[in-house]
């Protein structure tokens, strides 16, 4: 890792059957899918995942709003405001005295605090039956496979 790498994480909570919550980056619709780090799960194609509504295939930017908010908060906490501190430091240190530079700031928000309810209805999808999804409640428009866009069976 090199000196200008920072690494940071949040905790996304998975609701008490497991499931993900996400955000398709294309229709802004919410669904759930069960994360697995089983070597027998389906590989999505290279291009990405499809969404379980709209079927546009997308590689990144499967978060939620609050979830965004939450990573960015953390990267402003963990990575912006250590350097924004250096930064004001570096500035008192090289004062001469002709003039002083003073540096006061207010820190960033913690991140909020994400939770995950219970909501949504299950589907299990006969292409890829190791990959259950979970959608809107009252979504009565087609569904696809998250792996390979398929229609789901009505």
């Amino acid at each position: 890792m090199s000196d200008d790498t920072v690494r940071t994480s949040i905790s996304v909570p998975l609701d008490s059957d497991g499931f993900l919550r996400r955000e398709c980056p294309t229709c802004e619709r919410e669904f759930k899918w069960l994360p697995s780090e089983d070597e027998k799960s389906a590989t999505p194609d290279p291009s990405g995942y499809y969404c379980p509504y709209c079927a546009v295939q997308v590689s990144d930017g499967w978060l939620t709003k609050p979830q965004a908010e939450a990573a960015q908060a953390t990267v402003m906490r963990d990575v912006v405001d250590p350097m924004l501190d250096d930064f004001a430091n570096n500035l008192g240190r090289s004062s001469s005295g002709m003039f002083k530079v003073n540096a006061n700031r207010e820190r960033s928000p913690a991140p909020p605090e994400l939770s995950e309810p219970d909501d949504m209805r299950r589907i299990d999808l006969p292409c890829h039956p190791s990959e259950p999804l979970k959608v809107l409640e009252d979504w009565t428009g087609p569904l696809h496979c998250l792996i390979c866009g398929a229609p789901a069976p009505t």
